[in-house]
């Protein structure tokens, strides 16, 4: 490429020259001085013109430049936009994908504590089960104990007694009626 700063020294060279030598030929009629003159004038003027439509393609061609070079910026700039979106896309399906692990995580540890607390629990109630069951043969066997004694200290010709007998027989023994008699007297525990 040209630097304008070199057309207009080349330009000027030229002009200088084409004055000096229509100065060393002059010419006698007026009509022929004239005549040199234009053309001269015109040479000047086509050189300017030449110069300014050199400065202004130099000046679109800078601009084209310019802009293929911001086209390239402009490019360049939605490469690293899809790249860096495409990388975040990835990133977010990532932290997705680990999120939902950490769910599944979660959730069986969840579900884990829930067995265990459901096994806890039943263990609870047998224990309670069992704990009642063995509460309710301790006070049977106690109750049995009582209703032999009552029955042994239990006067057979009393009022007591002769009732008792009575309401002996709708039992399979006496002992099972004294039981029933003593824990309707004792009421609810």
């Amino acid at each position: 490429m040209i630097n304008p700063s070199q057309e207009n020294s080349d330009v000027n060279d030229l002009l200088n020259q084409i004055k000096f030598e229509h100065q060393n030929n002059p010419t006698s009629s007026t009509k022929s001085t004239q005549s040199p003159q234009n053309s001269v004038d015109n040479l000047l003027e086509q050189v300017k013109s030449n110069l300014t439509n050199n400065e202004k393609n130099s000046s679109q061609l800078d601009q084209t430049k310019q802009f293929h070079a911001s086209d390239n910026s402009l490019e360049s700039f939605k490469q690293q936009f899809q790249e860096k979106k495409q990388e975040n896309s990835q990133q977010s399906n990532k932290n997705s994908q680990e999120n939902v692990n950490s769910l599944e995580t979660f959730k069986q540890q969840f579900q884990q504590t829930k067995q265990k607390q459901n096994q806890q629990l039943t263990h609870q109630n047998q224990e309670e089960i069992r704990y009642a069951e063995q509460r309710k043969q301790q006070q049977q066997k106690l109750m049995i104990r009582k209703a032999q004694q009552w029955l042994n200290t239990l006067e057979k010709y009393s009022d007591e007694g002769l009732w008792f007998e009575e309401f002996a027989h709708a039992y399979p023994s006496r002992l099972e009626a004294a039981i029933e008699y003593l824990m309707t007297l004792e009421g609810p525990n």
